[in-house]
Formats: C-alpha cells, sequence, structure tokens
C-alpha cells in the first residue's frame, strides 16, 4: 500500500510540474517580442547623494544648440535636468556648438575658449555638416582625430569621461524629402561608423541615436518649425537613451 500510494503521489507531483511549465511556457509565447535596437545597458542605482556637481561640457553643432528652440528644450539641458532629477545637486553645463558648423570649425572654437575649470564629463556630437557639405569620411575622420588630440591636450578637458552621440538622420525629416533620403542615410551611416570605431579605440561610449531620428520622416510632432532639426519631444526620446549611459559615467 505504501508502494502504491508513493507511486501515484510521485505521478501526481509529475503531472503537477508539468502543467506548471505549460503554463509559463504559454504565457510567454503570448508575450509579443521586444526589439531594442540599442546595445543594452546595464541597471544602475541611484546616483549617490555626495555627488554634489558635475562639470558637463558639450560639444557639437546645431543638434547641441537646439536650433529652432528654446536653449532649455535642447538635448544637453534635457540631460541637465535628468542628472538633478536623479541624485546630482548640481550640473554646470557649458556648450562650445555652433549652427552649421563642421568638426574643424567646432575644433577651433574649442582651441580659442578659455576654461578655468576642469570637466567631469564630456558629450561630443559633431560631423552632420562635414556629410552636408559633400566632404569625405576620410577627410571628417582627420578632423574628428585633431579634435580628440584637442582635448587630450587641454588640461581643463583631458581628464573628463567622454562620450560620443552619433549623427542622426536629417534626411528622415519633411526638409529631407526633398532630397535623395536613400543616399542620405548610407552617407549618415558611414560616417557613424567611423565615429564609433574612433570612440571605441579612446574607450569611450558611442550612443547610437540614428535610428531614434528615423522613426516618422514625416512627422511634424518630432521636428521644429524649419521642418528640419529635432523638437523637443525627438530630443527627449534622445536622452532616454543617452542618459543611463551617463548615469554611471558620473557615478563615484
Amino acid at each position: 500500500m505504501t508502494k502504491a500510494w508513493s507511486h501515484i503521489s510521485n505521478n501526481f507531483c509529475r503531472l503537477a510540474i508539468g502543467l506548471f511549465m505549460c503554463c509559463i511556457l504559454t504565457n510567454c509565447a503570448d508575450d509579443p517580442e521586444i526589439i531594442n535596437e540599442s546595445e543594452p545597458v546595464e541597471e544602475t542605482p541611484p546616483i549617490a547623494q555626495e555627488i554634489g556637481l558635475v562639470r558637463y561640457l558639450a560639444i557639437g553643432d546645431s543638434y547641441t544648440v537646439g536650433e529652432g528652440l528654446e536653449t532649455s528644450k535642447s538635448w544637453p539641458y534635457q540631460l541637465k535636468r535628468k542628472l538633478l532629477e536623479d541624485g546630482v545637486e548640481e550640473v554646470e553645463l557649458t556648450v562650445i556648438a555652433a549652427t552649421g558648423y563642421t568638426t574643424r570649425e567646432v575644433t577651433q572654437l574649442i582651441n580659442t575658449a578659455t576654461f578655468n575649470k576642469p570637466f567631469d564629463i564630456i558629450s561630443i556630437q559633431i560631423g552632420v555638416n562635414n556629410q552636408y557639405r559633400g566632404e569625405s569620411v576620410a577627410q571628417f575622420g582627420e578632423e574628428l582625430e585633431a579634435m580628440f588630440q584637442t582635448i587630450a591636450s587641454n588640461f581643463y578637458l583631458k581628464d573628463a569621461k567622454q562620450f560620443v552621440v552619433s549623427i542622426p538622420d536629417w534626411g528622415a525629416t519633411p526638409f529631407g524629402s526633398s532630397y535623395d533620403r536613400v543616399q542620405i542615410a548610407i552617407e549618415i551611416n558611414q560616417f557613424n561608423g567611423l565615429k564609433r570605431n574612433t570612440a571605441e579605440a579612446r574607450a569611450a561610449p558611442f550612443i547610437n541615436i540614428t535610428d531614434i531620428s528615423r522613426t516618422n520622416p514625416d512627422a511634424s510632432e518630432l521636428v521644429a518649425s524649419d521642418g528640419l532639426h529635432p523638437s523637443e519631444l525627438m530630443y527627449s526620446y534622445w536622452v532616454e537613451r543617452i542618459f543611463p549611459v551617463v548615469k554611471q559615467l558620473v557615478q563615484p
């Protein structure tokens, strides 16, 4: 009797486990597949409260300026707010950027700027005007290398943690509809490929926001009034991807 009951009990356990696993698999099959083109970023705890001040230098062109918007709506300022919300007591943001400037022209701005305090983090988003003017990827590479060397040779910049943001696709905008969007996309990808390689060679995080910029090429709410530059909403999507990386960089 004991053996028979033991046999029945074992069979019942196997059946219960089997039904449980079946339910799990069925529920998983019902969940849609989540596709994320960005590289996975490990979750980090909230920024430690002892971080009193972060000095942040944003280097770039019209995208860093926030062309067509109030300055406070640009992505560097949105990133600053996110840092403050997450526990940093103070963020000093300095912007060295100009609409329409190429990499070499922004490097000249860095060379002529006056700094008096060291920075903690530096963002670099540059290159769209090199591509827009029809310059080669090779020339862009030389100019980008010169920019990194300029940063490395500056006493106030050399020790800052750098991160590189990809070039958005300006062809994927209402303004870009009158251009060859396919060719623009190909060239933007080439420029970004070089940027990624250059960043990784320096162990600087490369953050891809280009796929976000291509989300809806004809959506007016994603661009400023000029139909070309990003809106506050589009920048907020960028910051959602940029912030987790920067959060790790500023951790003590």
